[in-house]
């Protein structure tokens, strides 16, 4: 970096700040959920006053957001980066190494997990043209990883119009994934709602009152997924099915 695009001492001190107003947004976040996040208590662990810090950010809720967003980005760059690595493999590799870092991006900080997948803010209610973008970015890698597993006659179709048509809508407000099929959107959905459901249960303790272990109901759910993909969860029950 030359020194005319360097940062001046007053940016470099202005991102530190900036990073450690996160840092202590998160610790209350981890502490008491969104609900406790507060600039006046941030600014006192700082040693700052609260008009001081309002010239970081205006207002609650735009921390809030920033915290939002910073996560989902995060979460999706994670995603992203796994299947990259995983690009030399098979298909259903790349999918299984992109869900994998999504629950392991949750058990490592199920403060920020909570925060974007466990409350109405993550939903993008405060700041839906912040918030929404950011949020499909992790869900698009997985929809490219569903539908990277390769066209099949025997892929599960939508019978349901008005379901079809919903998914076709989503799509093409989703960046990247207007010439998906709707088979293919109606899987990742479904994928991601799956892979959430077991990982919020995780999180919570769950599993240890039923005694399962939840690393292998995860595995246990993607080979289903990517054999709903294939068509073979569909042959299997026509094998099945009386004459």
């Amino acid at each position: 970096m030359s020194p005319s695009t360097a940062p001046s001492r007053r940016q470099r001190l202005r991102r530190e700040a900036l990073a450690e107003i996160r840092e202590h947004g998160y610790a209350q976040i981890a502490e008491g959920g969104p609900t406790a996040l507060s600039l006046n208590g941030i600014a006192k662990a700082m040693g700052m006053s609260g008009p001081a810090l309002y010239r970081y950010f205006a207002s609650r809720d735009e921390l809030l957001v920033t915290l939002i967003t910073e996560s989902y980005e995060d979460l999706a760059a994670t995603l992203g980066e796994a299947a990259r690595r995983a690009r030399g493999g098979e298909p259903q590799e790349r999918l299984r190494a992109a869900l994998d870092a999504c629950r392991q991006w949750a058990l490592a900080q199920p403060h920020r997990y909570r925060l974007v997948f466990a409350s109405s803010y993550g939903s993008g209610a405060v700041d839906p043209e912040r918030i929404i973008p950011a949020a499909q970015r992790s869900m698009s890698v997985v929809l490219a990883a569903v539908a990277e597993l390769g066209p099949s006659d025997q892929a599960p179709a939508v019978p349901d119009d008005i379901l079809r048509q919903q998914l076709a809508a989503w799509g093409n407000r989703s960046s990247g994934d207007s010439q998906l099929e709707p088979a293919v959107l109606l899987l990742g959905l479904v994928a991601w709602t799956r892979m959430h459901g077991i990982i919020s249960l995780e999180i919570e303790g769950f599993f240890d009152q039923v005694g399962v272990d939840p690393a292998h109901l995860y595995r246990s759910e993607i080979d289903h997924l990517i054999a709903e993909r294939s068509g073979a969860v569909t042959a299997e029950k026509d094998s099945r099915s009386p004459a």
